[in-house]
Formats: C-alpha cells, structure tokens, sequence
C-alpha cells in the first residue's frame, strides 16, 4: 500500500523541494527567505484588517523591507493579540480551517489554516525525520493521547503503516499489552511525547521485557529533558530525535544527523532569536526568544511572532553536517516552564535533572507552582517508598532550587494527563515576562 501522505500532491512537492533546497548556500538561503518576508507581509496587509492596521499605526509598509534589519522595524504579534481578534488576523481563504493549541503556555489560542499548509508541515517534518534514515512506509508504533475506543486502547492505521497506542490509561497492565503487540508488530521507530516514550522506558526497564531493536526514537511536541534522554538511550540502545514546533507552524528547528543541536529550518519560516533588550542574539551560548515568521500559514498569518519559547544560540552553520543553518544548542523551554524563587530569580525546569536513581523512586511527578516563591512537588510514590525517602528527596529538591523556595511534598494516587494526552513537568500559573531583569541571572545558573 503507498503511504497515505505520498497520495498527497502538496506534500510531495514540498518534500521534493525540501530534498533540492537541503544544501543551499548561506547566500541562497537569505535570498529564498528576504522574498517570502516580502511575500507573507504584503499578504497579510493586503488581506488582514489586523495586520493592515498594525502595519499603519506603526509607519511600515511591506514595500519597505529591503533586508533583514528592516523586518526589525515591524511589530511583534502575540498570542493573546491573535487570540481576541482572530478574524481580524485571518485572511478568507478557501477550505480553510479553525484549530486551538492546547494552551501550554497558558493561553490558548486559536487560528486558521489553509490545507496547504498543514500538508508542507508533515513534509517539513518527514526532511527532518529522514536524515535518520527514515521513510514514509517504515513500520512505527506511536505513543501518544489519542482517544481509541478499542479494547486494547490500539488500533492500526494501515494508510501510514503505524500501530497507534493511547497513552491515556498508561498504566503497566496497559504498557505489557502494547509491549506483546509490538513484538509481533516489530516497528522500526517509536514516534511519541518524551514524556510517554520515558515511561514507557520505565516499565521496560524494571520489568526487563524484550522489545524489538530500533533504528530510532522519535520525540515531539514536548520539551525533552535529559533524564528522559538518558532513560530513552539507555532502554532502547537507539538514537533520540526530537524537533522544536508548534501548532502556529511559524518556525521548525530539528535535531542533526550528527550531533544533538536544532537545525532551524529556513525554508519553514524565519526565525528571529531575540534577546531581553530587544536585539538579535548572535552570541554563542546566549539565550533568546523565538520569534517566527511562518512562510506556510496564510489563513491566519504570523509574522514576528512572539513565541514564549526560548532557546540558546550556538551559531551560523553546523561543521558535522555542513548545513549553513541557524544552529541552537538547546531549547531551553517556555516562559510556563520556569520556576520564580522566593528572591525573584527565575530557575528553569532543567535545572531538576538528576543523573542517578533519584526518578527511580516514584511512579510519577510534577511540579506545581501558583505563589512565587512557593512550590508543590506532586508525585506518585511506588510501594516501597519511605518518610525518610521524602526527606531525602525534598532536601535535594531544595539543593536543586539553591533553598529559595518554599517545598511541599504531596504524595497523590495519579497525575492527570492534558487533554491533549501530555504530562506537564511543571504546572505553572504566574504569569512570566521574557524581559524580566531577573531573567539574565537565572537563566546563566
């Protein structure tokens, strides 16, 4: 059977393109990408009341971007501004549909997409995908919240040639029966949220069940910490890769073939790292928020969209690949996945990493914060577990957030997944601001 994205013309041409363009130039990349910043800026003025009026209020006009600096001078659009005035950001193209993102950030937000788009987004995803080695066709078993109403919670989708497994009751009984199918199944790749592939690594490594030898793990739509990637190697013996998107599909950063840092992709969108003082971040090891111009979405475009996300600079072009490409050396999180301390400092989720068995002793955790300063570690104790072990647990928590914050440990019998069948490593209710100063001191830690 041809794989069911291959029937589908937008996507092959955009894949086809994608494979000629891989290898271009510095030089050609800029020039591709400076017309479709003229390109998608005068759509959106001359189809979107919003961006018309934006553009006027702040003196720019699509016909004054004659390079990059001069983007610079137009202004920023945002979740809540596209949030509470959708229609006015949407141009009226045929087929268009509505979708919302889940809310991470804690603002959800919807807009439009036009089919073209979301084709060009799976075939941005598959270039990506296949500098591991992938193709459309492989075998693949997914983890991830999908609502399947079959006994077993798995159905197969023979049009993609994957066996799809819902993560929403992902309790051992569950996982042991996805490991048996799997061995008859003998997918090649595992595609799934990092937080349901490194549970799933948990049972299989205190169970010690077999499981069928892998060409690679496929992460996505969540932050991947490197107690997940740890876990994740050291169960499967397979290579992890992991890209940075987002529903607004405005910029796509994946792993190299070589090494583990995100290659931006430019013929996605353009990708503006921007630092607290509002300028271009061009330092390796500096951290910056994206903010992206998609070139794919049409139907509700954005253009210098402020993502919340950030990510930290490595450099222009890669020596492993040869690609010259804006490369990050990670992505550090969203503003939502920060923790504010009793002094002000700002800690990233990162920072909780620990590199020995500390993970091992619950089932589950999560951080809650809705007070600066304040802190509830939530988890899901095994059987074992022991008071002394809490005490042992929140004092290295403590060590972790340098003792500036006030730490509750509660103990709970499960921690729900999003509606969209995601973990949430940190439930975070303040609301955070990128050009905080205390941002410059925390983020160095």
């Amino acid at each position: 059977m041809v794989h069911a994205d291959l029937q589908n013309k937008d996507y092959v041409a955009w894949r086809q393109f994608l494979k000629d363009s891989d290898r271009w130039t510095r030089d050609q990349i800029a020039d591709y990408q400076l017309r479709e910043i003229k390109r998608i800026t005068r759509h959106a003025y001359e189809n979107t009341p919003g961006y018309q009026a934006l553009y006027q209020e702040a003196g720019v006009h699509p016909d004054d971007i004659r390079s990059f600096d001069d983007l610079r001078r137009f202004p920023y659009v945002d979740k809540e501004m596209i949030r509470d005035r959708l229609e006015e950001f949407s141009a009226p193209i045929e087929g268009r549909t509505l979708v919302t993102t889940g809310g991470s950030t804690g603002i959800p937000c919807g807009m439009y997409r036009d089919p073209q788009s979301f084709s060009k987004e799976l075939a941005s995803k598959a270039h990506q995908y296949a500098r591991f080695g992938w193709k459309e066709g492989d075998r693949q078993i997914v983890f991830r919240g999908l609502l399947i109403n079959a006994p077993d919670r798995m159905e197969f989708a023979a049009k993609f040639n994957e066996l799809r497994c819902s993560t929403y009751d992902f309790v051992p009984e569950q996982m042991e029966t996805y490991r048996r199918r799997a061995l008859e199944y003998q997918p090649e790749w595992v595609r799934c949220y990092p937080s349901s592939g490194y549970l799933f690594a948990r049972f299989l490594k205190e169970t010690g069940g077999a499981f069928p030898p892998l060409k690679g793990i496929l992460c996505s739509s969540e932050h991947l910490y490197d107690f997940q990637k740890d876990l994740l190697e050291e169960v499967f013996k397979a290579r992890i890769f992991i890209h940075y998107g987002h529903y607004e599909m405005a910029v796509l950063a994946g792993y190299c073939e070589h090494e583990d840092t995100y290659h931006v992709l430019p013929q996605y969108g353009y990708a503006e790292l921007v630092g607290r003082d509002g300028q271009l971040v061009s330092t390796p090891g500096e951290i910056g928020e994206i903010v992206g111009t998609s070139f794919i979405m049409h139907a509700t475009p954005f253009i210098r969209y402020r993502t919340q996300d950030l990510a930290v600079f490595k450099s222009w072009g890669c020596a492993a690949c040869g690609r010259p490409y804006q490369i990050w050396e990670r992505i550090e999180g969203r503003l939502q996945e920060l923790i504010v301390t009793k002094s002000g400092r700002y800690l990233s989720t990162s920072m909780l990493n620990m590199h020995d068995d500390f993970y091992d002793r619950i089932k589950q955790f999560q951080f809650v914060q809705r007070e600066p300063g304040k802190i509830v570690f939530k988890f899901v104790p095994r059987d074992a577990f022991s008071e002394a072990t809490q005490k042992e647990m929140q004092r290295r928590l403590l060590e972790r957030c340098l003792n500036d914050v006030d730490l509750t440990m509660e103990p709970v019998p499960e921690i729900p997944l999003t509606k969209r069948g995601k973990h949430r490593l940190l439930v975070q209710e303040l609301k955070l601001k990128f050009d905080n100063a205390a941002l410059e001191q925390a983020l160095q830690v």
